[in-house]
């Protein structure tokens, strides 16, 4: 995997950190080996923390782009749904005739 644009995102004094490829996909995680004397629900805290941080900086997470992206989803699926309901609209008609 190649990846253009990475974030990352730190917690528990740098002893966890997270990169997100610019899709979003996890693209390293790195543990210091003082993890390891974390209680479970610190560390679980912390990859939290880390993941959330990084996602924050992510290019697509907000922004006139982002919205974009979104309303041509929208506008796609709209269309989409329509062609649907006419294909099913003349398959009932269809059906009902003699």
């Amino acid at each position: 995997m190649d990846a253009n644009y990475v974030v990352t995102g730190e917690a528990a004094g740098g002893w966890i950190r997270v990169e997100l490829a610019e899709d979003g996909r996890l693209w390293d995680l790195a543990l210091d080996p003082r993890v390891t004397s974390l209680p479970v629900s610190e560390l679980r805290d912390g990859l939290m923390a880390a993941f959330s941080s990084a996602q924050l900086s992510l290019p697509f997470a907000c922004g006139e782009a982002f919205e974009e992206q979104v309303a041509d989803a929208s506008a796609m699926a709209e269309r989409r749904f329509a062609e649907i309901s006419t294909a099913l609209y003349d398959i009932c008609r269809r059906a009902d005739r003699p």
